[in-house]
């Protein structure tokens, strides 16, 4: 009897845990396809507010903030205010370092520390390619020992020397066969579960079907 009540208990309080994950899971899965279809920066803004405020209800996981950080990176594309642009970056630079206190050396994370970078020598190329060129090549670096699996950061590293002129060492020659490494990288890759980071598949497609066509 003792032993049954024991077990009654327990379940007691594992019902609701697991409600809280099934709605934790459930709001990040809707807010994740949200990404896919976005079209503007309204759209943009409008999904990171979702995530923000999944953060504020969720403090000890990492992804509210990874998401809420990779968004506010890509918003920063779609204003052509310069300082604008900067004050996107400030907040995914925000939250970045939250999920990384959060979840200390994760490949994932040191991805978007890699684009944040990279989005921040485009805002000023002229100005700032010094700082933010080697910053950025030192996270995706980081990002590819932390992972080798992780097509992300070859993705952004194939990009980059992409649009990188000859005379420094890029170009398409020199950005393929990382383009296409990545790809196959994507073919293989498997993510850890429904809401975890799995973007870029359908970005390095277009752009490897792009090259090809020029």
């Amino acid at each position: 009897m003792r032993i049954s009540l024991v077990i009654l208990f327990s379940l007691l309080f594992l019902v609701p845990a697991k409600a809280g994950d099934d709605k934790y899971t459930n709001a990040m899965e809707k807010n994740i396809s949200l990404i896919d279809s976005a079209k503007s920066l309204a759209d943009f803004q409008n999904v990171t507010n979702n995530f923000e405020r999944i953060a504020s209800a969720e403090r000890s996981k990492w992804l509210p903030y990874y998401y809420a950080s990779y968004c506010y990176a890509i918003s920063s594309f779609f204003d052509s205010s310069l300082s604008k642009k900067d004050t996107y970056l400030d907040k995914a630079d925000e939250n970045i370092n939250i999920a990384d206190s959060l979840k200390p050396d994760n490949s994932e994370i040191y991805t978007i520390k890699g684009m944040i970078s990279q989005t921040r020598m485009i805002v000023k190329p002229m100005e700032r390619w010094q700082k933010y060129g080697p910053l950025a090549s030192k996270f995706l670096k980081k990002a590819q020992v932390l992972d080798s699996t992780n097509p992300r950061p070859d993705y952004l590293i194939g990009q980059s020397l992409l649009y990188t002129p000859v005379q420094y060492g890029g170009g398409k020659e020199a950005a393929l066969p990382l383009l296409r490494k990545a790809l196959e990288k994507y073919d293989a890759f498997k993510p850890e579960s429904s809401i975890s980071p799995n973007w870029g598949k359908n970005l390095i497609k277009n752009l490897l079907k792009r090259i090809s066509s020029e």
